[in-house]
């Protein structure tokens, strides 16, 4: 099933269609925010729903998942690729137009003790540029970062995908039985081995 079935069987259940709605929403918001906080909520609202009309309009570009379309793991490979590949573009493409300034400056880089998800690809990957093809090659880089994230050893890859979940650092700890500082251990292991795996040979600064 290809992205224009999934989204064909989407529109067909309206509660299937309101929690993946739900979901992307508030994946896009918070992606959003942490890397514009200085944009008011209001427009990123409205930026969450230009997204929504580009991707029922088929118009997000290459989307790629290493998971079987339909799937949860698939739908949750579209949010984020929506949430840090389409909506930050729209919302750039938004201001340029309106003739307001891109806030580069309000860009929130992740912490040492950062394990969002936004943390985890701020570290993997390069930055999105502004034109269209850096945007497919971001989606490229995306499928092969969740193909690494799957060879990933167990006890990482357990880390990673809860951290992909946006799950606390300490809830991932209570949830493994492991102590805080291991799940950051375990996540910066997994990091520098994403890394190797997707042929990332220096650390960004």
């Amino acid at each position: 099933m290809s992205l224009h079935s999934f989204l064909n069987a989407l529109a067909s259940s309206q509660a299937a269609q309101r929690n993946f709605f739900d979901q992307a929403r508030r994946a896009m918001l918070v992606a959003l925010a942490r890397k514009y906080p200085a944009i008011s909520h209001a427009l990123l609202e409205d930026v969450a729903m230009q997204v929504f009309q580009q991707l029922w309009s088929g118009l997000i570009g290459e989307f790629f998942s290493t998971h079987p379309p339909g799937s949860d793991a698939f739908r949750q490979d579209l949010v984020r690729y929506l949430a840090h590949v389409i909506a930050p573009r729209r919302l750039v493409d938004h201001l340029r137009r309106t003739g307001r300034e891109v806030p580069v400056s309000d860009w929130v880089r992740p912490g040492e003790d950062d394990l969002s998800e936004h943390a985890l690809f701020d570290q993997v990957l390069p930055p999105c540029g502004d034109e269209v093809t850096a945007s497919a090659e971001r989606a490229q880089l995306l499928h092969r970062l969740a193909r690494c994230v799957d060879h990933l050893p167990p006890r990482m890859r357990d880390v990673v995908q809860q951290v992909l979940e946006d799950v606390r650092q300490a809830d991932i700890a209570r949830a493994l039985d492991i102590p805080e500082g291991t799940v950051k251990s375990r996540m910066s292991e997994a990091v520098k081995r994403i890394k190797r795996c997707m042929g990332i040979g220096k650390e960004r600064p």
